[in-house]
Parts: structure tokens; C-alpha cells; sequence
């Protein structure tokens, strides 16, 4: 079995759904970091078949920071840890608004070349959307990922 090491401080990200850690990496500009981080990509998972890892040395999250990732991460277990113990610990879930993360791709809107402001739901199909606070145009969110996020 392989496995990524522990980590003395900082923050474990875990049951990322699979393929979605380069979105964590990107939304927290960890490519052009020295933060020492860890990723684990297309591990086995019981729960969701195959799952993403994200391990970051000292460093702490803002508010804006675990809503923007749990755009892409719901689900997921975000771990605070100090001196190799978890201290908190709990389950991210589908925030009610994002900003500054995606540019809506509505040609018309206003905001098309700035990254905007959307709230965000699910459909009667429990997929994930999100609607621009300027255009009010709703969109699902596996369609965005090909925009500029």
C-alpha cells in the first residue's frame, strides 16, 4: 500500500471526488507555491469508488477560501491539523454563493470577462448549479468546468 505522509500542521483534504484535486490546487494557488503539499490522485475509495487527496503543510484555510473548494468538493472531509493531532474536523458541503472563481460564460452578460458572483443549488436531478447574480442565467456546474475557472 502506498501513502502520502503525515503532516505536523496544516490542513488534510480527503474524499475529494475523483479528478477534482487539480480544481483544489488551482482555486489555491498551490502550483506556484512552496507550500509543501501532498496529492494523491485515482485512489481506491470504498465510498466513492476512486477519490482525490490534498495534504498542505502550514497552512490554514479562510472561510473563502473552504466555500470556493467545496464548490468542487462536496462531500469531502477537510481535517485542521496541529502538532500531528486532528483538531476539527468536518464534512464540506455545497456553499450557498461563490465569487471570484468563475467568469460566466454568457456571452451577453456583463460580467463575461471579470470573475462574477453566483449563487448556487441543486436541480430536481441533485445535480449542482449555480446562477450568475448578474445575468440570472443557471448553469450546471460540470458544464462550467470548461470555462475559465
Amino acid at each position: 500500500m502506498k501513502t502520502i505522509g503525515y503532516i505536523e500542521n496544516g490542513v488534510n483534504l480527503d474524499h475529494i471526488p475523483h479528478g477534482n484535486a487539480w480544481y483544489v490546487m488551482k482555486i489555491l494557488n498551490l502550483f506556484n507555491s512552496e507550500t509543501q503539499t501532498g496529492v494523491g490522485l485515482n485512489l481506491p475509495s470504498s465510498k466513492l469508488g476512486l477519490k482525490d487527496l490534498v495534504k498542505i503543510e502550514n497552512r490554514i484555510l479562510t472561510k473563502n477560501e473552504i466555500a470556493a473548494i467545496s464548490l468542487f468538493c462536496v462531500g469531502a472531509t477537510l481535517s485542521v491539523i496541529k502538532d500531528f493531532k486532528v483538531i476539527e474536523k468536518f464534512s464540506l458541503k455545497l456553499p450557498d454563493q461563490v465569487e471570484n472563481i468563475i467568469i460566466c460564460p454568457n456571452q451577453r452578460c456583463v460580467s463575461k470577462e471579470y470573475y462574477s458572483k453566483f449563487s448556487t443549488s441543486l436541480n430536481r436531478q441533485q445535480k449542482q448549479c449555480i446562477k450568475c447574480h448578474y445575468c440570472e442565467q443557471l448553469f450546471l456546474l460540470d458544464e462550467i468546468k470548461n470555462y475559465k475557472i
